[in-house]
């Protein structure tokens, strides 16, 4: 009878708490509402990549990894020109725009920013491996479709997705390594 109540109890706690509306809800509904309809096809949508990371719990079985990579490779899209370096100006606004790069959320890029998340590397100094074709060519996919390179990578694939044209990839590239570009300052 204890036992019971008890399972009760915690089941009338659970029911109540996720029926809740906590923070993180009301601020991915918010991001729903004002990104419009393409956002949040991009936010509530999964594409058989990420089925596939959400059953594997992003563990993906060795055997499956192959072929993952190599779909997602041929996701990536160029730029019309075959340049993979464009504007460094217009990439860091890609670079800072919320709705778009929002590289900081995750990065620290230019030193005199105060404010940048640390769940991936710092991008301070990238512009120092030089611009070789492996380089550009590593770079510019990374960005386009990190999950070419790391497969259930939490970087999102911001080209993919249509959050940036291959051109604006491009221009990414260039804040990364361009040496005028306020990343590669000191």
């Amino acid at each position: 009878m204890k036992q019971k109540a008890i399972l009760i109890g915690v089941l009338a706690f659970l029911g109540l708490t996720t029926s809740q509306s906590g923070p993180f809800k009301a601020r991915l509904e918010s991001a729903v509402h004002s990104g419009g309809e393409s956002y949040a096809q991009v936010l509530l949508s999964q594409d058989p990549a990420q089925q596939l990371c959400t059953q594997y719990r992003n563990q993906l079985p060795s055997a499956l990894i192959p072929q993952f990579l190599q779909g997602q490779k041929a996701l990536i899209r160029y730029p019309k020109t075959g340049k993979l370096l464009g504007d460094w100006q217009n990439g860091e606004k890609v670079f800072t725009d919320p709705k778009r790069g929002n590289c900081y959320a995750c990065h620290q890029g230019d030193p005199k920013q105060l404010a940048y998340g640390t769940m991936g590397p710092s991008l301070t100094g990238y512009g120092s491996r030089g611009t070789s074709e492996g380089v550009l060519r590593y770079t510019y996919e990374k960005i386009y479709n990190s999950w070419a390179y790391v497969p259930c990578s939490l970087m999102y694939r911001g080209g993919v997705h249509g959050l940036f044209t291959p051109e604006e990839t491009a221009d990414l590239v260039a804040f990364l390594l361009d040496p005028h570009s306020p990343i590669n300052q000191r």
